[in-house]
């Protein structure tokens, strides 16, 4: 897990693909060879200088051309870090999914960040995880009255609980076995709010993309 920083500030989640990779939502706007901009890998509170942390400069910053932030289509984003991240038990790289794989409304998976843990702006102390199910796409293109796309995926808790990402996690996994599917990229104006569900990017839909960045900067 990364957590992306602007002035020593947690803004946005992301997750390490490749030893210099780490990918986010391209609505975190996160500019390239920044001092202000740091990614922080290897951590599990944000409070403390843990010997398990590695910090990292951004060489590049690289979002997809087609993001729109008014439909918060294509909210995709890798960065480049100023050097290679040393894998060990607390700094490893997720599986991405093969091109164009769905994923099956009930299936439960994971969502993982800092981002607050009510609607009243409380932090956490430490890194929060959840599960939550994926919802049928067209539900929740009914429920958010056309905005969700095929290149999306939609996911809510099944408990009374408001379970769901909310301020801080943008950027963040949906992890669903032992890859990561989909990209924290926006919800209700409650957090967890079942009525609208959580929406992710859906990495499947981006592969070509991806391989593209990855073999050219």
């Amino acid at each position: 897990m990364a957590s992306i920083q602007h002035e020593n500030r947690h803004i946005c989640g992301g997750f390490l693909v490749r030893q210099r990779w780490v990918m986010t939502a391209a609505h975190c706007q996160i500019p390239k060879q920044s001092a202000q901009f740091r990614v922080i890998l290897g951590a599990h509170s944000l409070k403390t200088q843990e010997a398990s942390q590695q910090i990292f400069g951004i060489q590049n910053s690289i979002a997809h051309p087609l993001f729109s932030a008014v439909t918060v289509k294509n909210d995709i984003r890798l960065l480049k870090l100023n050097r290679s991240a040393i894998f060990n038990k607390n700094v490893r790289k997720i599986k991405l999914p093969h091109a164009n794989t769905d994923l099956c409304p009930g299936l439960t998976c994971r969502i993982i960040g800092w981002g607050d843990i009510s609607n009243y702006a409380t932090i956490p102390t430490e890194l929060m995880e959840a599960n939550i199910t994926i919802v049928d796409r067209k539900a929740c293109n009914a429920s958010w009255q056309g905005h969700v796309t095929k290149s999306m995926v939609c996911a809510a808790s099944t408990s009374a609980l408001l379970r769901g990402f909310c301020s801080g996690d943008s950027g963040g996994p949906l992890v669903c076995g032992k890859k990561v599917h989909g990209i924290v990229s926006f919800n209700g104006k409650r957090c967890g709010d079942r009525f609208f569900p959580d929406v992710f990017t859906r990495i499947a839909n981006y592969i070509p993309w991806i391989r593209f960045v990855l073999q050219t900067f």
